[in-house]
C-alpha cells in the first residue's frame, strides 16, 4: 500500500519532465542556418523623395545604396511578372554599373534555387522576368554586385495573389 502512494506523484513528475523536454525540442535549429539580419534602416525624407513614380513592393537601404522594387503587374499574381529594381546612391545619382540578380522564393516553403538575371534598363533600373508558381508569401532578394564594392543583398517580401 505504501508503494501505491508514490506511484501517482512519480508518474505526474515524469509527465511534467517529458512535457518540458518536448518544449525544447519543438523547433530544432538546422546546422548552418544563419539568423536573419537586422532590418535595414528606414529611409529618411530626402531618400524617400528619390523613389520612382508609382507603386513599389518596398524599399531598402544598404551602405551607400538605396533600392526600390516594383512589379508589372503592380500587385504580383501567380504567373509571370516583370520585376524592376531601381537603384540610386545616397547621393541621388542612379546606379548604372551594377550586375543585378533576383533570388526569388516563397517565404513559407522553398521551391529551390531560382536566380533570374536582371538586365540594365537605363537610369538605375534593372529588369527581369520572374515566375510565381503559386499564390502566397514570396520574397525577392536583389543581389547587387558593383565594381570595388561589397555585394549588397536587398530583401523584399510581399504577397502574390491568385489571379
Amino acid at each position: 500500500m505504501n508503494k501505491m502512494r508514490f506511484v501517482g506523484p512519480v508518474l505526474a513528475a515524469l509527465a511534467v519532465m517529458v512535457l518540458l523536454a518536448g518544449c525544447g525540442a519543438a523547433a530544432p535549429r538546422q546546422a548552418g542556418v544563419v539568423a536573419a539580419a537586422a532590418p535595414a534602416p528606414a529611409l529618411d525624407t530626402a531618400q524617400k523623395a528619390l523613389a520612382p513614380a508609382g507603386a513599389t513592393l518596398g524599399s531598402q537601404h544598404s551602405g551607400d545604396l538605396l533600392a526600390w522594387l516594383s512589379s508589372k503587374p503592380a500587385q504580383p499574381v501567380r504567373g509571370a511578372a516583370k520585376m524592376d529594381a531601381y537603384l540610386v546612391g545616397t547621393d541621388g545619382k542612379p546606379v548604372t554599373d551594377a550586375k543585378v540578380t533576383f533570388d526569388t522564393d516563397m517565404t513559407n516553403m522553398s521551391h529551390g534555387p531560382y536566380l533570374v538575371p536582371a538586365d540594365p534598363a537605363g537610369n538605375g533600373h534593372y529588369m527581369g522576368e520572374v515566375h510565381f508558381s503559386m499564390p502566397g508569401p514570396w520574397r525577392v532578394i536583389a543581389i547587387v554586385e558593383r565594381p570595388g564594392r561589397e555585394t549588397a543583398k536587398l530583401r523584399f517580401e510581399f504577397t502574390v495573389k491568385f489571379n
